[in-house]
């Protein structure tokens, strides 16, 4: 109880440091928003040309639910956290004051993952509320508790899903100088193989076979199908299920990189 209420701690710390930084927190509200809403209006305007009521197996309706949601997961939830501060501890040398203290450094990374994440989702979600209203009348509304249950279950999923790719990447740092080049190719492909642009059935067949692959499809595809009836309650079980055992190999492969890396961890001071 104690070391929990000590993660908490933590927790808390990450949510201060949010509101300390008001102004950039304001224009990452806004730069999100903003994304948003111009490719909506630009996938609106692709509907009025194309005279289709469905393009891709999604009318514009399901369309602009599916891009307001996709983007909000991506900008507050999904892309906001790399984990720059676990390589960035082992290049500088901060990890070692980090493990004299009794929390284990990869949960204390885990939980300010969580905090930041959790408080980014919560304000985007306030500040996308105008946005809501603007487009209310096209907006596919999910009211299937089941559903919605299964819908939650797969964000939660998917922010675990993230950390740990992340942070397996991170933890490289232990054997690479600079990981930033590796994490911004992981965020790109994030984005296009998971569906957070467009969903993935506008891909050719090849593609699509292939992103499904990957387990970048439950990060915004998955969540955003199940909320949309796109696929029965038992596929989406199932599919749940695959992404579980994705998070328990990625947390495995976490658990290698870092008792290897931190056995061969040096760090030399002043």
């Amino acid at each position: 109880m104690k070391t929990l209420i000590k993660f908490l701690s933590v927790f808390k710390l990450v949510l201060m440091e949010r509101l300390a930084y008001r102004v950039n927190f304001a224009l990452e509200i806004l730069s999100g928003i903003l994304s948003s809403l111009i490719v909506i209006l630009l996938w609106i305007a692709v509907y009025r040309y194309s005279r289709q009521p469905s393009l891709g197996g999604y009318t514009l309706a399901e369309m602009i639910t599916y891009l307001l949601g996709g983007g909000l997961l991506n900008s507050f939830l999904l892309t906001t956290a790399e984990n720059p501060e676990t390589s960035q501890s082992i290049q500088d040398g901060s990890l070692s004051g980090m493990l004299v203290r009794p929390l284990s450094p990869y949960w204390v990374w885990f939980f300010r993952d969580l905090g930041s994440k959790s408080f980014l989702l919560l304000m985007g979600l306030l500040g996308y509320l105008a946005v809501f209203v603007s487009f209310r009348g096209q907006l596919v509304l999910q009211l299937q508790l089941p559903r919605l249950f299964l819908f939650l279950l797969a964000v939660a999923l998917a922010a675990l899903l993230q950390f740990l790719l992340f942070e397996g990447l991170s933890l490289l740092s232990f054997w690479l100088e600079n990981t930033y080049g590796i994490r911004f190719t992981m965020r790109v492909m994030m984005e296009v193989a998971g569906g957070a642009i467009i969903p993935l059935s506008f891909f050719p067949a090849l593609l699509q076979h292939l992103f499904l692959l990957l387990p970048f499809s439950y990060l915004y595809y998955l969540p955003m199908r199940i909320y949309l009836d796109k696929m029965s309650l038992p596929a989406a079980g199932g599919e749940l299920l695959k992404e579980m055992v994705w998070i328990a190999l990625l947390g495995f492969l976490n658990l290698v990189l870092w008792k290897k890396g931190i056995r061969q961890y040096v760090a030399m001071g002043d």
